[in-house]
């Protein structure tokens, strides 16, 4: 996924504890149970689906959702697309200091993002063709939509 070198702090620590630390050490120090457990749903995130659309559940709002529903048309794919879409930097601005590496570390979150959510989509629904998009549009997005299935509620 990305190279341990990305982490300074991890190369650190591995450093001065080479036989001992690893990865898991490194969660270890720098979190704890309940962050791992809502770690477990941002990377397996609940879905709502409301008329047809295929929803990120803790990034839904009924009022954005009109408001999308009427600027896209009733487009499916289109509103999906708005309504689920975040900028992969906003998710951990809060607790994240620039270790050098943040642009880097952006990026590897999209690419992470897009490897777990995608096997997450596939694995719940076999059936449908769920994309996970991560693109640059002056900063780092993530958007997960349903390609060509028509609806006829929009």
């Amino acid at each position: 996924m990305f190279s341990d070198k990305l982490i300074p702090e991890y190369v650190e620590w591995k450093s001065a504890n080479e036989e001992t630390f690893n990865w898991w050490s490194f969660v270890n120090m720098k979190a704890d149970l309940q962050t791992a457990l809502g770690f477990a749903k941002f990377f397996y995130p609940d879905i709502i689906e409301i008329d047809g659309c295929f929803l990120l559940k803790d990034k839904f709002s009924l009022s954005l959702y009109n408001e999308w529903k009427k600027d896209c048309n009733g487009k499916k794919e289109d509103i999906e697309k708005m309504m689920n879409l975040y900028e992969i930097k906003d998710f951990f601005h809060i607790n994240t200091k620039d270790d050098g590496n943040f642009e880097a570390e952006i990026i590897a979150l999209g690419d992470v993002l897009k490897l777990f959510w995608s096997m997450s989509f596939r694995k719940r629904y076999p059936n449908r063709n769920i994309q996970v998009s991560v693109f640059m549009e002056d900063e780092l997005f993530v958007t997960v939509y349903e390609k060509n299935k028509k609806i006829n509620n929009l």
